[in-house]
């Protein structure tokens, strides 16, 4: 079933995000002949440049202090070369879009330039991952905010291609920030980014990793964002990307007024196959229901179009009454 998303037409909802799936040319390939509408490349990570810069570091006997930005600047300029590669080469071998994948925790000007080359290289999008971890006691939440805008305008500002913000669930009010995304010519928002969630070790006493992969059940966390989101700001273009693990998940980020869904889980359990299947049951619920196009169906469940109670707090009213 074909569908829009940030302005490019696609031949599925259903978008391979951001993983190992879409880190190398054989993986990719692999996702447009099982039917993916678009491939997200595996992310671009300032943090990896600046690690290894590091890690090099105490090992070199240069008298001089600048050694650190040499080896920042030569490990990111090899290291963008890498993926500026990966994207040529995907849009040779497939006829799917390629999304370029950025993930900022900062400012820099760096992260322009990347978006710009990558832009050059062939990406038909680019997906800015931002997450700035909130630890300083200082930094108000609009400050937080007011970054993540600046972030993606200078982005916009820069290249001439589609520009989506992969969110994080933790913001006060998510409408809010992806206005004023949208303001600065953000074209699309996912939700949401399942950033590295740390479990605790007690016999050890430290922390240890924990599961990168989403629960089914955590697509509850996005649904009702997702309704009231595509409700309130029409013209953004909404990903659903935590707990859409088979088709029938996706019919209901659909329903709820998303453009696209974004798995990576599905495929680590079921492998390429999952994508197909996805399709399939998108296919056989929408002829069941007599939609001949996503259009039809998209957006039936958003805030504005569905008032239903489920959207409020009252569920918890109906199921916990007080006592009497």
């Amino acid at each position: 079933m074909k569908a829009t998303y940030l302005g490019l037409e696609l031949d599925s909802p259903v978008v391979v995000s951001s993983s190992p799936y879409t880190a190398t040319l054989a993986n990719i390939e692999q996702c447009a002949a099982a039917g993916a509408g678009a491939v997200v490349l595996k992310s671009i990570f300032e943090e990896q440049i600046l690690h290894h810069a590091a890690s090099l570091e105490q090992y070199s006997d240069s008298p001089y202090g600048d050694a650190s930005d040499y080896l920042q600047r030569y490990l990111g300029e090899d290291y963008k070369a890498g993926f500026l590669r990966l994207v040529s080469e995907a849009r040779r071998a497939t006829a799917v879009p390629v999304i370029a994948s950025i993930n900022c925790v900062a400012a820099g000007d760096e992260w322009i330039s990347y978006a710009a080359a990558m832009a050059e290289a062939g990406a038909s999008a680019v997906e800015l991952n931002i997450f700035i971890q909130p630890v300083e006691v200082s930094r108000s939440a609009q400050e937080l905010e007011r970054l993540y805008v600046e972030i993606a305008q200078r982005v916009c500002r820069a290249v001439k291609i589609p520009v989506s913000v992969k969110l994080s669930m933790r913001f006060t009010n998510i409408v809010s920030v992806v206005s004023a995304l949208e303001g600065v010519g953000v074209k699309g928002a996912v939700l949401f980014n399942r950033f590295f969630e740390p479990d605790v070790d007690v016999e050890k006493i430290s922390f240890v990793e924990g599961s990168p992969y989403s629960e089914a059940s955590e697509l509850r966390n996005v649904l009702r964002t997702t309704a009231i989101c595509s409700g309130a700001l029409p013209r953004m273009n909404f990903a659903v990307s935590t707990g859409v693990h088979d088709g029938e998940a996706a019919v209901k980020a659909l329903l709820c007024g998303a453009s696209a869904v974004q798995v990576c889980t599905a495929i680590h359990r079921d492998g390429f196959a999952a994508i197909t299947r996805m399709n399939e049951w998108i296919d056989a619920w929408a002829e069941r229901h007599g939609f001949a196009s996503l259009d039809e169906f998209r957006g039936r469940l958003s805030f504005g179009k569905n008032d239903s109670e489920l959207l409020q707090r009252v569920q918890y009213m109906k199921y916990f009454p007080g006592r009497e």
